[in-house]
């Protein structure tokens, strides 16, 4: 099993276990396989005691070994890659340059040539050091904190803030320079939520001070920093901080190999939709979590006992202490809910107005049903045509390719086809990617038996080909893109393209992700007769291989073009690959000769049309002109009195609004989009809970309202007009 998926975040996102993206070779039944030796499962826990020195210094050893041994293209370990490293950590331990003094970094520089050695032969001082200062300024920096947040700010002194990160940074030269940092940069946070809590702001540009908004924008900072310094100085800190350290070590070599800790199971989550909790979505609402939705069949909803709008004031965890959650992460809080089948997770639970409660459940599976591939029709000028949204390529949950991607398109597709539909939308905007195979699986839906990929490793290079009983649906197609859309997403559209079956339709590239990782457990394997556990040093997601255009071209760091460009980018902070400078190269290979599919219209004539009509329509040239104005606002320096700070949060917020009013189509235009269900099935049969109908009709009327696919509808029609 291959994963290609794409990144979704800038390097800080190295903070979380899930830096990179890729796949598990293993199943999960393998994930006791370690690198070095194969054992059985243990009778005891396995050692991860981050707080020993000699395992920081093996798990860096361990790790970098078996980098070295098998990624696909190793960057040399040297000076360079030290030097990025080591800037890429101190940014995670201070994203602010707030928490070091200058004399701090001072000393730590002396490392700055030094990690690639250390790394090479299993040290961890550089970490250690780090870690140790770090510690005694995050603990000066939360006094510094909540002293500060005690009185009300000066929203009238002019004053102004830096905030966004520079290469040329500056770090507080003394105790006192620090703590006006501090003030400044909490200032700012303050007036943010000040402002969001105005909700008269941008009906009048100028307002009395809010004495009462203040003090509740403030509480709501405080209550935040709370629970960012109890999480950086609780007994998990160094691990969290050792993890960020391996994280950043290992997106060095490149930005897809990652290094994941002991017991996150985030990835295999994500891969399958299937985990093991309560089943119920979290809400989150001025730093308090709650109950948004119950699953239906989950073990909160069998219960009765949980309730939707419950507050969750606290959750039991590990050590059997409750642990309030205000504040707290919402990926933290997720990880404490969720853990091995059949065992206990109690909360404390609070409905609004009534007296707060305990209870204890057990947790069971629960399949993200929400987040799979899902159908409409959409009717213009007397023609019918098919939608179908895939979030990412993933796997089936219980081990089978029945309910994996391909298995719910296939679905969708034979839906669609019995409303006799006139063309097709594949939706891939946002799909970071997932399941090689099920990539290839699903193009049997649109193609018969063809070449799909080229996988190429050190040693080999593999063709993958779709099946051959395809194709389901052989109309018009169009396929959505988008720059996050990453790994298979771009497989799918460069097949599509290359085969001359679809027009491609989305902004300037795709996201350009064009390796495969695969996963491997790292450690040691104990002595369970002489009750010596294994040691795990977590997981390794490496870059093992390249995969390939069927032309030869790798999708890597170029992505996919599109045949029609809509506009340069969706978001002002979407990230490609081409923002890691740890990106491997793009470079192609001599391949087979492939046949193209009979093209189903004259695409050059489609095209034309298309970009013509786009040219002309004022909304995305609004659209491009108000991002660049969001873009110059965000980058300016804050000013930190009121007035000119609403100003310019107001000039900014219509920006978002312009932006997004021009993405929606005005209400006299609106497409419409009607369910897509079998007519051999009487819907009045089909067993929906009252929220999950709401939720889709919800979802149909967002895609009414959306200029893309309306724009992605007209090339269609152009296509139906321009048949051959």
């Amino acid at each position: 099993m291959k994963i290609c998926q794409g990144k979704k975040r800038l390097l800080l996102a190295a903070a979380t276990a899930l830096t990179g993206f890729g796949s598990m070779a293993q199943s999960p039944a393998q994930v006791r396989a370690m690198d070095q030796a194969t054992a059985t499962s243990p009778a005891i826990p396995p050692v991860t005691d981050v707080s020993l020195p000699g395992y920081r210094s093996a798990a860096i050893a361990t790790a970098f070994r078996k980098i070295k041994k098998d990624h696909f293209s190793l960057r040399p370990v040297d000076d360079s890659y030290s030097k990025e490293v080591w800037e890429n950590f101190i940014r995670i331990l201070d994203p602010s340059n707030n928490i070091f003094l200058q004399e701090d970094i001072n000393r730590l520089s002396a490392y700055k040539s030094q990690v690639d050695d250390e790394i090479n032969t299993g040290s961890s001082t550089f970490f250690d050091m780090a870690y140790d200062i770090y510690s005694k300024r995050i603990k000066e920096a939360s006094d510094i904190c909540m002293h500060i947040l005690q009185q009300p700010f000066n929203m009238q002194q002019k004053e102004s803030l830096e905030i966004m990160w520079k290469k040329e940074w500056t770090f507080p030269a003394n105790e006192q320079d620090r703590e006006d940092k501090w003030r400044k940069f909490l200032k700012y946070a303050t007036l943010r939520h000040y402002m969001e809590g105005d909700t008269a702001a941008v009906a009048q540009k100028t307002r009395p001070f809010n004495s009462a908004l203040e003090t509740k924008a403030r509480d709501y900072v405080r209550k935040w920093y709370v629970e960012y310094f109890r999480q950086s100085t609780g007994k998990d800190a160094m691990k969290e901080k050792f993890t960020q350290f391996m994280s950043i070590a290992v997106a060095a070599v490149d930005p897809h190999s990652a290094y994941i800790a002991p017991e996150d199971r985030s990835f295999t989550e994500a891969i399958t939709k299937r985990y093991y909790g309560l089943g119920f979505e979290l809400g989150n609402k001025e730093s308090d979590f709650f109950v948004k939705r119950l699953m239906p069949g989950g073990p909160a909803y069998k219960s009765g006992e949980i309730k939707e709008n419950d507050v969750i004031i606290a959750i039991k965890d590990n050590k059997g202490e409750m642990i309030a959650v205000n504040g707290m992460e919402a990926n933290r809080v997720t990880a404490m809910i969720r853990g091995d089948k059949g065992t206990d997770v109690t909360l404390k639970l609070q409905q609004p107005g009534e007296q707060p409660r305990t209870i204890t459940l057990k947790r069971g599976e629960v399949i993200d049903t929400e987040n799979r591939a899902k159908s409409a029709l959409i009717e213009k000028n007397g023609k019918k045509y098919g939608y179908i949204y895939l979030p990412s390529f993933y796997l089936d949950p219980n081990g089978e390719q029945t309910k994996g991607s391909a298995g719910d398109v296939w679905r969708e597709i034979e839906k669609l086809k019995e409303n006799e539909i006139d063309g097709m939308v594949m939706d891939l905007r946002g799909n970071p990617g997932g399941s090689l195979d099920e990539v290839v699986r699903m193009c049997a839906g649109f193609v018969p038996a063809s070449p799909i990929s080229w996988l190429r490793s050190k040693d080999s290079v593999r063709r993958y080909t779709s099946p051959g009983f395809g194709p389901l649906y052989d109309g018009p197609l169009t396929v959505m893109v988008d720059e996050s859309s990453a790994s298979a997403s771009e497989i799918f559209s460069a097949a599509m393209q290359d085969l001359k079956r679809a027009v491609i339709i989305g902004t300037s590239s795709t996201f350009g992700k064009g390796t495969a990782q695969s996963g491997f457990n790292i450690g040691k394997s104990g002595n369970i007769e002489k009750g010596i556990p294994d040691t795990s040093y977590g997981t390794l997601r490496l870059t093992l291989e390249k995969f390939y255009r069927i032309t030869g071209t790798a999708t890597q760091l170029n992505g996919v073009t599109p045949d029609i460009i809509l506009q340069k980018r969706m978001s002002l902070v979407s990230i490609m690959e081409k923002d890691y400078s740890s990106a491997l190269p793009c470079d192609t290979m001599q391949l087979l000769p492939f046949d193209q599919v009979k093209p189903v219209c004259d695409y050059q004539a489609v095209i034309q049309k298309a970009n013509a009509r786009i040219n002309a329509s004022p909304a995305f040239a609004d659209i491009d002109n108000n991002m660049q104005q969001l873009k110059t606002l965000r980058e300016k320096t804050a000013l930190l009195n009121l007035e000119d700070f609403r100003k310019e949060f107001n000039a900014a917020r219509s920006c978002e609004q312009r932006i997004q009013r021009e993405k929606e189509l005005n209400t006299g235009h609106l497409l419409n989009v009607q369910p897509a269900l079998l007519r051999s099935i009487n819907p009045a049969t089909m067993k929906t809970t009252p929220g999950e109908t709401a939720r889709y009709k919800d979802w149909l009327n967002k895609l009414s309202k959306d200029i893309y696919i309306d724009q992605t509808i007209s090339v269609l029609e152009d296509m139906q007009a321009n048949k051959q």
